[in-house]
């Protein structure tokens, strides 16, 4: 009985990954933008492809921004009328860009009330090789940035949660063995 309980926990550990995971993805489409090349010089031409962005005339323009989500804007792209707005344009890299990694975001707000497109930014990575209009680099230019806190995706309940379990389950299993074992050299 404690092998089949046990292996119950075990199944169960699963349980929370796969809610949380579920959870994530069921936002919807999210808003994805890439660039070409991803290594360029200050002041060079940047093709950036953005797809899952909201149509007119419910969204407002697309704001290509440089290294945050409140950076400088590089471009803004008007959405054309549809269920879903794709883009293809070119932006510059600042000039005078220190080299180092760098994040161009892909930012769309509701025409009605502000409030951000789900699923976004947008975002990608370029890096600026070269020399920069400093002699020092900048301290977000030296790695690459996600924009976001670098956390786990599974919040740490869920990985509690699924440890606990697993742990659980095994032990029940690992004592049932056990005590079968023992019950058999007994009984011979």
């Amino acid at each position: 009985m404690r092998r089949r309980v046990g292996f119950l926990f075990i199944c169960s550990a699963a349980i929370p990954i796969a809610i949380f995971a579920s959870a994530a993805w069921a936002c919807g489409a999210l808003t994805t933008l890439k660039s070409s090349p991803s290594v360029a010089a200050a002041g060079q031409t940047v093709t950036v492809t953005g797809r899952n962005f909201g149509a007119a005339p419910t969204w407002g323009p697309v704001q290509i921004r440089w290294n945050s989500r409140t950076g400088p804007v590089l471009k803004e792209i008007s959405p054309t009328s549809g269920n879903s707005f794709a883009f293809t344009d070119t932006v510059s890299v600042p000039a005078g860009t220190d080299p180092g990694w760098y994040v161009v975001n892909a930012t769309q707000s509701r025409v009605s009330d502000g409030t951000p497109k789900s699923g976004s930014p947008g975002r990608t990575t370029v890096r600026v090789q070269g020399a920069g209009a400093g002699s020092s680099t900048a301290p977000w230019g030296a790695a690459p940035t996600s924009g976001g806190s670098g956390g786990l995706d599974l919040p740490l309940p869920g990985i509690l949660l699924s440890v606990a379990l697993l742990a659980t389950g095994l032990s029940l299993v690992a004592r049932d063995k056990g005590k079968k074992a023992s019950q058999a050299v007994l009984g011979a």
